[in-house]
């Protein structure tokens, strides 16, 4: 199945859940409205109470990453265990 008809038949929260799962990165981009933006103090705000406050957001786009892992990674890993 191509990623376009999958994702056509199935939720955007589908979607990312299925990747994601399946341990691949995601990055995905999003439009939406904030009411009353100007008197909000977005940098001592988190990203949860940003995406709380806006309203009608539409995903534009997902990007699926792979992560491969390379292949001296378990010997990184056990030399970083071992300190």
């Amino acid at each position: 199945m191509s990623v376009s008809s999958h994702v056509a038949s199935c939720s955007d929260a589908q979607v990312m859940d299925e990747y994601s799962s399946k341990s691949f990165r995601l990055l995905a981009m999003a439009v939406g409205t904030i009411p009353n933006a100007a008197g909000l103090d977005f940098a001592m705000m988190t990203q949860q109470q940003v995406e709380a406050c806006a309203v009608h957001m539409q995903l534009l786009s997902l990007v699926v990453l792979t992560n491969n892992v390379r292949s001296d990674s378990k010997d990184t890993i056990a030399h970083l265990q071992d300190r």
